[in-house]
């Protein structure tokens, strides 16, 4: 197989074109001076994960290559993943607070870039702010939030407990912006931006052009997806042609890429659904013998509906869906031929925490709580070391061909698949 890497069709200097990324549920990844967990990670509680965990496990990160973090939220939460923002100027100190978050900077730079995943959408019901606007209708920040004729809020999809936040209002764009530029002061070197399709476009230019006026090297990538939206849930959207992308999915079309295309004049890139879901159909569970070569014609296919500057990061699996290893019912020679795919487009790669290592899981994502099951613990041991090697050797000769500017055109299909059973 041809292992080279393909070129841009355009020259850029940003360092997030050639990073090689690495994604980390923070609670579920280490816990600082290996201390025992604080509780179960079968069940929705902090598990103890910390950023001085992260930062004690950097030479395990930088022996396998990775040049970029992104970390799950880490501001201040009601919930162990982070997404239930109560706090956007602080560090959750069961992550270890600011003090950690400081150590976590110093010790990555200069080799390794720090992306947060940053939740504008909405905050968890305890944020004061929300907390202040439904105990009354004059308070300042009643309008920072949507609420009905009855007092009823507008929340993220149907979780009453996510209070939507109103970003077209204009003091609490100004927040969530100015807040983010803060973080930015503070050494984060970019942000995964949560729920794309929830704030309005408007929204997002103009945190764009806040951002890139402030910093324009901080990259900003956006995951732009409606998996799981149901029709009453599009009351919560913005983004443009809703009803047209949710009757689409409705009829069984894919509508990874229309989705990721409403935003892609917008940021610097986009989370690749659709190379997820590509990658799943051609690699995962074939019907038939996986082909590198029919996924890369579709890949092709896709990439050209895009800007050449829009950068598409290619990810097998992440902490809302199963892991590919279990997609491929544990056949880690299918795991192998998906890295391979990932690792040769032009597009920069993301590693799942753990499945560089061989992580499972033991079912399917169903029921409330389901997506635990993509969410254990970081095995520390009993790694596969030769998986491990796998992937350090995938992000070695990456690196090589960018070095040399070694590039090929298409991508070939030299896989030996008879070997997969």
């Amino acid at each position: 197989m041809n292992t080279e890497i393909h070129k841009w069709t355009t020259q850029s200097p940003d360092w997030w074109y050639d990073a090689v990324f690495y994604h980390i549920l923070v609670d579920r990844f280490r816990r600082g001076g290996n201390q025992p967990l604080l509780g179960d990670p079968t069940n929705p509680v902090f598990c103890g994960g910390d950023l001085v965990g992260v930062v004690e496990s950097l030479d395990y990160l930088r022996d396998l290559g990775i040049t970029a973090l992104w970390l799950s939220p880490i501001n201040s939460t009601a919930a162990y993943h982070g997404y239930h923002i109560t706090n956007y100027e602080d560090v959750d100190k069961r992550f270890g607070g600011m003090a950690a978050f400081n150590a976590l900077i110093k010790a990555a730079k200069p080799d390794i870039k720090i992306v947060l995943d940053w939740v504008p959408n909405h905050v968890h019901r305890t944020h004061p702010f929300f907390q202040q606007a439904a105990a009354s209708n004059r308070s300042r920040f009643r309008d920072w939030f949507s609420f009905d004729v009855h007092g009823n809020h507008l929340c993220f999809l149907d979780f009453t407990e996510l209070p939507k936040l109103n970003l077209d209002h204009p003091e609490a764009r100004k927040y969530m912006i100015t807040t983010a530029l803060h973080w930015i002061d503070l050494g984060v070197d970019g942000f995964r931006l949560d729920h794309l399709v929830g704030p309005s476009l408007g929204f997002w230019r103009e945190f764009q052009d806040a951002v890139k006026r402030h910093s324009p090297s901080t990259f900003l990538l956006g995951e732009a997806t409606m998996m799981g939206v149901r029709y009453k849930d599009l009351k919560t959207l913005k983004i443009p042609r809703k009803h047209w992308h949710w009757l689409r999915s409705q009829l069984r079309i894919p509508i990874c890429a229309g989705v990721m295309r409403e935003y892609a004049q917008i940021l610097d890139g986009l989370l690749d659904f659709e190379f997820q879901r590509i990658v799943k159909t051609h690699v995962a569970h074939p019907t038939h013998k996986p082909s590198l070569k029919n996924a890369q014609a579709r890949l092709n296919a896709h990439y050209a509906k895009f800007p050449a500057n829009c950068v598409l990061p290619a990810f097998l699996d992440n902490h809302d869906m199963n892991r590919f290893l279990y997609e491929a019912k544990s056949k880690k020679e299918r795991l192998r031929l998906g890295a391979q795919l990932q690792f040769q487009q032009r597009h920069p790669p993301v590693i799942y925490y753990g499945t560089e290592v061989g992580l499972n899981q033991s079912h399917s994502i169903v029921g409330p709580h389901g997506d635990l099951a993509a969410r254990q613990m970081m095995p520390w041991k009993n790694q596969d070391k030769e998986l491990f090697g796998f992937f350090r050797d995938l992000i070695h000769r990456r690196k090589e061909s960018a070095r040399s500017h070694l590039f090929s055109g298409e991508a070939d299909d030299g896989i030996c698949v008879n070997t997969l059973s």
